[in-house]
């Protein structure tokens, strides 16, 4: 299986962390009942939304109220990896090895941050990795600086001139994207990265029944347009 460039650019992140010293096991972040959850909500998510999606046809709720459900959903299901994301980092991080350290309050974007100063990564690899976090999808969306348009599209940080317009297939691509970055952690804390066709609980087919799932609700809001 070809190595998907998020999943690469993950395992790379953590390998150059790992040898300049920042990792160290942080047991009081491990918060197992969180992670048990999330594995529960990740099976779940693509089995339901693939329900609802096959039903839509049933439903009276008019076209643009679906589509603002599946948005919401959709972003739900992409933060709710980002969280897990920064959990995870808590976890692998010494934090008396970053300038600032962390707590229990320190977000996603400040774990970035703070990891890519002690790292001395230079602004360009710093936006880059950024990006691979999602970190403006994620201060917009946590911050209410987003808008719904009625044809369903999502546009972030709707206020000012770098606003970004993302549809359904959009939000897909985030969330695969997002569940990669997951999977090369899990991966690379089990020391299986050289082995990524055994990625863990079944991501390769949660990715495939989310692709299906977006061309189903494709076809489906335009027979009810």
């Amino acid at each position: 299986m070809t190595l998907d460039p998020n999943y690469k650019a993950t395992v790379v992140i953590l390998k150059d962390i790992e040898s300049k010293g920042l990792v160290q096991f942080n047991k009081e972040y491990l918060d197992e009942e969180f992670f048990r959850n999330f594995i529960k909500f990740r099976k779940s998510f693509s089995h339901s939304m693939s329900e609802l999606i096959s039903k839509l046809d049933t439903f009276e709720t008019k076209n643009e109220e679906l589509t603002n459900f599946i948005i919401y959903s959709e972003m739900s299901y992409i933060n709710s990896h980002l969280d897990a994301i920064k959990k995870f980092l808590k976890i692998i991080i010494n934090p008396i090895k970053l300038d600032e350290g962390f707590g229990k309050d320190t977000t996603l974007e400040q774990m970035i941050e703070r990891i890519c100063k002690k790292m001395k990564y230079n602004g360009k690899l710093q936006n880059s990795i950024n990006g691979l976090f999602l970190l403006d999808f994620r201060k917009a969306t946590t911050q209410q600086q987003f808008v719904i348009e009625k044809i369903g599209i999502l546009i972030i940080n709707h206020k000012n001139e770098n606003k970004i317009q993302l549809n359904i297939k959009d939000l897909a691509d985030y969330s695969s994207q997002a569940m990669e970055i997951l999977s090369a952690m899990f991966d690379w804390s089990n020391g299986k990265t050289q082995e990524p066709e055994k990625n863990p609980d079944g991501l390769d087919n949660l990715v495939s029944d989310l692709t299906k799932q977006v061309q189903e609700l494709d076809n489906k809001l335009d027979n009810l347009s």
